[in-house]
């Protein structure tokens, strides 16, 4: 499977470092990675898995516009319709997830 993206979809990807799972499953997310992506205690999360081996975390009120972003830098247009079906799958309404509402 090859899809052409935009290089600027992931120009800022980073590496925060490593954590560690405690007994209860809670992990701590790092300091530079809540500076930068504006987490703050009380926030509402998605967490999202990959291949049954990647986990990421979203701010809930980002996704709709995470996706947006994603779907404007798929240049081919097969591509964007069965990547818009699976992201309706997975996630339903996009707009329960926008700025200003609560799950």
């Amino acid at each position: 499977m090859h899809i052409k993206i935009n290089p600027k979809l992931i120009e800022k990807d980073k590496l925060y470092g490593t954590t560690t799972v405690g007994t209860k499953g809670q992990i701590v997310i790092p300091v530079k990675a809540r500076e930068d992506l504006k987490i703050i205690p009380g926030d509402d999360l998605l967490v999202i898995g990959k291949h049954g081996k990647a986990l990421g975390l979203i701010k809930s009120e980002d996704l709709a516009g995470m996706i947006e972003m994603i779907m404007e830098n798929i240049t081919e247009k097969e591509w964007r319709e069965k990547i818009k079906l699976k992201i309706v799958k997975l996630f339903g309404d996009l707009n329960k997830y926008k700025k200003g509402k609560k799950q």
